[in-house]
């Protein structure tokens, strides 16, 4: 008799490559590799922080005086300092070494281990967060100081005349100041000892525009060794300059 021997070797299963790039996605996600990334993640945060800083820069839209004209710019500022402070601590926290003897030969000792470090994790997720809200703030702050106008104040103080008597003549400017806010004006004169006498106060109140202007004169014979101007506004002072005597 003849005859043909069969194959009794087993079928392989085929896998798709779809099934196998999946395979490759769980391996990803063993412990070891997820916790090089929660690493990663805070350290990126770290790293970023610097974005708060352009954000609030801006081309110069916030600046210093900037946010002390504008109540609304310097919250947006401190509350963008604030977020990115957390954020620096909570991924330092993430990244700060931790170390405890663990068993290696016992699975449910490393396991224990693992789920500790994962546990921290919250925070960079966290930090994520608040970095985002710090970001989102300085963002804010720079395009209101973009829209909003700054205050701005000007004085100016001069004198004429020869001899004993002389005339002073004070002028002072305010743009984008706040409707309805009462500017005054003050000129005070310092003589040889240090005494201080006032020569000319006066007031005027911004217009719907926010603009003022303010100007008045005064005659006096005695004499001053120098002279300070002083521009207020709502009792704040917002300009000031001091001219030695003529």
């Amino acid at each position: 008799m003849s005859g043909t021997a069969g194959s009794n070797m087993p079928p392989h299963d085929v896998v798709s490559p779809e099934t196998l790039r999946w395979q490759r996605a769980a391996e990803a996600l063993e412990p070891e590799h997820t916790l090089g990334r929660i690493a990663a993640n805070a350290k990126f945060v770290l790293t970023s922080i610097t974005l708060l800083g352009a954000a609030l820069s801006a081309a110069g839209l916030v600046s210093i005086t900037r946010l002390m004209h504008r109540p609304e710019l310097l919250w947006l500022a401190v509350c963008a300092f604030v977020l990115s402070l957390g954020a620096v601590l909570l991924s330092l926290l993430a990244l700060v070494l931790r170390s405890r003897e663990v068993n290696l030969e016992d699975l449910e000792d490393v396991e224990a281990w693992y789920k500790e470090e994962f546990g921290h994790a919250v925070w960079v997720t966290v930090a994520g967060w608040l970095l985002c809200g710090g970001i989102l703030a300085a963002g804010v702050a720079a395009v209101v100081a973009a829209v909003l106008a700054t205050p701005s104040y000007q004085v100016a103080l001069q004198s004429s005349g020869s001899g004993g008597k002389h005339s002073l003549t004070a002028s002072a400017a305010a743009t984008d100041a706040g409707r309805g806010s009462v500017l005054i004006v003050s000129v005070t004169g310092t003589d040889a000892s240090g005494a201080e006498t006032v020569l000319i106060r006066s007031s005027s109140t911004a217009d719907t525009d926010g603009a003022a202007k303010i100007k008045a004169s005064v005659d006096t014979d005695r004499t001053y060794a120098s002279y300070k101007i002083v521009l207020t506004d709502d009792d704040k002072q917002k300009a000031t300059l001091t001219v030695p005597a003529p």
